[in-house]
């Protein structure tokens, strides 16, 4: 029975997770597409349309290199101030290869609607630049159009990255269509070239544009300029003061220029404006000088006139399906909107991006709707600055708790009772703080004044009040009930978030980033890390506690399963998680989890097959998202569709690569991870300490849950290019859970109470591995 229990749950877990993406399919779930670039591979067969038949607006794309809300002021820019309350707006991520974008890599992306840059290293002296270039000014031919200076070099640029962009994308589909394409200005000229480097009509002068210009071609890109850099880092106050002078005054300039487009738009013609980068031409810096180029920040979108289906978009946020944020578009969502504007059949065909769409309303006041703005970039830049030290932080605590407990223990033996509840209760306390975080985001603290001082102040009342019903609630009285109560809390919480748009998780400290753009939506690592744990962590509770209530392994077996069904489930479904490398290696993980409540001997034939399941329910929910429009797939899809052309094997080796190459750039998790590993094992293994044998005995299940964290972690450094990093968050969110267990069994030992349950103690003796 034990064999077929285990049987159906791969049964299970085989059929019923991609279920979940037929049926999403079905209710007509909005398009989707990666959270993270997918690096190679087209986007698919082109499916039919009604572009043929349909007459779509002209457009017409202002771009500004390093243009931020801050910028737009009613003093400096009152066109575009204006626009930011009566036409559709959004925060723009600029992310692209560089974690600050250049003007040059702005454009190139707009081309390929893939990451894309300029060269990294221009000099050929061997380290990066840390300047930006201007983009090359185009040769002019004597039909009116241009070819682009050092095209090749770009393209052969490209090659040394993951991202696998056709640069002259957007401008080859063009021509093959024949739909006539203008730009004006060199960044436009990057953006409209094709592949070759050629741009078949081009203005050099944006400021000679007029009607008769926007009226030649469907599509015009126009590169209004750049905003000056910031002053140099350590400045003092009259250098920042005329560094910014300088800035407003330039965009003074900026925007009669976009006035004048504006007035002369034809009727009709939809107005595209972004900030195309993070930074404009800077100059090169001394050798010991700082860089002057703009930080990594959220930019300028903005859509006035007509979407591609003929409706006005009036005062709206944009969004995209690549983002399914309210507010938030990407710079790699640019070209997909111009093809979709040129009236292509598959816009998105060889890009990462979607076409802007329309969302809510937003405040009908320009001055409220830019402050609303600000205060995404503010929260997106305390994310920046905050969210890496705080889960770092959250290592080094338990370090120092932990190891000032066991000194204090060693040095007081008479203190053993109050430092382990000390333990105890910080113990729940640290490993209430991610879900804590998320929790946060119910408040407006971005909003505030002092948002950062108001964000730590709602995370750490959260904190206390869920440590508190941890410690109160009845489940106190079984040393995995603090821990079973608070990882069950996380687990719903966060599967309650991205079942309904990933709310909590954006912009919350251990959440989602615009500005580093890895994820919009769904579980990222940082996230998967944190659910996964708090998911096993309640499993392995529940279990123990049906045990102790006399319910046979099989029955509580068979819970443990569908709790793990559901956990796979919110990690993998597209509408939900839809982090591929998180159904390989949460099915691995509970497979170890039930296979030991169910009583069966755990062998490596078993994680292999586990291994295997986990590949197969993979392989079915990518094919089965393979079967959807292509506009419509996720990056599942997008994989199997790379599997279909031979290009898996790119893909495959990239996340090798990168999961390999987090071991040389993060050398801490690298020599941390494996230590932690061996320590672990050996403290759950006959010859631990006491305190650890004390909790095997009273929560016998714990040995288990202890592998399955272990496998999931191994698993997730497999499977997801972010590398050790995987293993080493799931420690650090799983480690206190274990701790107060342990905390608990000592002071129960100590104080001479009985281990709960008659069960128990027989299924920790009876189940070590073979």
């Amino acid at each position: 029975m034990r064999r077929i229990g285990l049987a159906a749950l791969i049964a299970i877990l085989g059929v019923s997770v991609p279920g979940g993406v037929a049926v999403a399919d079905t209710v007509g779930s909005p398009p989707t597409e990666s959270p993270t670039e997918r690096p190679t591979g087209s986007a698919g067969p082109a499916t039919s349309s009604a572009s043929e038949e349909t007459q779509r607006p002209n457009v017409v794309l202002a771009g500004v290199a390093g243009l931020a809300w801050e910028d737009v002021t009613p003093e400096d820019m009152p066109t575009l101030h204006e626009m930011a309350g009566q036409d559709a707006v959004a925060s723009l991520t600029a992310r692209t290869i560089r974690s600050r974008t250049c003007a040059v890599d702005g454009w190139l992306t707009v081309s390929s609607g893939r990451r894309s840059t300029d060269l990294i290293d221009s000099d050929g002296d061997g380290r990066p630049d840390r300047y930006c270039r201007p983009a090359p000014s185009p040769a002019l031919d004597d039909n009116g159009g241009a070819t682009i200076p050092g095209w090749v070099a770009y393209v052969e640029e490209q090659e040394n990255h993951a991202y696998n962009p056709t640069l002259g994308l957007v401008g080859e589909r063009l021509a093959e269509r024949g739909v006539c394409a203008t730009a004006v200005g060199p960044g436009a000229a990057l953006a409209l070239a094709d592949t070759s480097g050629h741009v078949g009509s081009y203005r050099s002068n944006p400021a000679e544009v007029d009607a008769s210009v926007l009226a030649e071609c469907p599509v015009t890109v126009i590169d209004l300029g750049a905003m000056p850099p910031p002053a140099r880092a350590g400045s003092d106050e009259e250098e920042r003061t005329t560094a910014l002078e300088h800035r407003r005054q330039v965009a003074t300039g900026i925007d009669d220029l976009l006035a004048q487009v504006r007035d002369d738009l034809p009727d009709g013609t939809t107005l595209l404006v972004v900030g195309v980068s993070d930074s404009g031409p800077t100059a090169i810096p001394l050798h010991n000088d700082p860089s002057r180029i703009g930080s990594s920040a959220l930019r300028v979108a903005a859509a006035s006139g007509l979407t591609t289906a003929g409706d006005e978009f009036g005062p709206r946020w944009l969004t995209s399906a690549s983002t399914r944020w309210s507010g938030i578009v990407q710079l790699t969502d640019l070209a997909s909107t111009l093809l979709d504007y040129a009236g292509l059949d598959e816009p998105t065909q060889g890009t990462v991006g979607r076409p802007w769409q329309a969302a809510g309303t937003h405040p009908a006041q320009a001055g409220e709707t830019v402050a609303e703005l600000l205060s995404t970039n503010q929260a997106a830049q305390i994310y920046r600055t905050q969210s890496g030290p705080f889960f770092q932080l959250l290592g080094i605590v338990q370090l120092i708790v932990f190891g000032l407990a066991m000194l204090a223990m060693w040095l007081r033996p008479g203190t053993r009772p109050v430092v382990l509840r000390a333990v105890h209760v910080v113990a729940i306390a640290i490993a209430s703080f991610p879900v804590a975080s998320y929790l946060a985001n119910i408040a407006p603290w971005a909003r505030s004044d002092r948002p950062a001082l108001y964000l730590w102040s709602i995370i750490v009342a959260i904190s206390v009040v869920l440590t508190t019903m941890a410690m109160t609630g009845p489940w106190r009285r079984r040393i995995y009930g603090p821990a079973g109560f608070l990882g069950g809390v996380t687990a719903v919480v966060m599967a309650v978030d991205v079942s309904t748009g990933s709310n909590l998780q954006q912009l919350s400290l251990l959440g989602l980033s615009p500005v580093v753009a890895g994820r919009f939506y769904g579980l990222g690592n940082i996230p998967f890390a944190i659910f996964i744990a708090a998911c096993l962590v309640a499993a392995a509770a529940l279990a123990q506690w049906m045990i102790d209530r006399g319910v046979s392994r099989r029955s509580t077996g068979m819970v443990t399963a569908a709790i793990g069904l559901v956990a796979t489930l919110v990690t993998g479904a597209p509408q939900a998680g839809a982090d591929v490398g998180g159904i390989l290696a949460a099915i691995p993980g509970f497979a170890v989890l039930v296979i030991g409540v169910f009583g069966t001997r755990l062998t490596i034939i078993k994680l292999i097959g586990a291994g295997l399941a986990a590949l197969a329910v993979f392989l079915l929910i990518a094919w089965l998202d393979w079967l959807r429009p292509a506009g419509a797939r996720t990056h599942f899809g997008g994989f199997f569709d790379d599997l279909v052309s031979g290009e898996a094997l790119t893909v495959i080796w990239r996340k090798i690569g990168a999961s390999f190459g987090t071991l040389s750039r993060l050398p801490y998790y690298a020599w941390s991870v494996p230590i932690a590993y061996a320590a672990i094992l050996w403290l759950t293994s006959r010859s631990g300490v006491g305190g650890v044998r004390e909790a095997l005995h009273r929560w016998p299940t714990m040995i288990y849950l202890v592998w399955a964290g272990l496998m999931a972690g191994a698993a997730g450094f497999a499977a997801n290019d972010s590398g050790i990093i995987i293993p080493g968050l799931l420690l650090t969110t799983g480690i206190p859970l274990v701790v107060s267990a342990i905390a608990a069994a000592s002071r129960q030992a100590e104080a001479g109470m009985p281990a709960t349950g008659a069960s128990g103690p027989q299924l920790a003796s009876a189940n070590r591995p073979g």
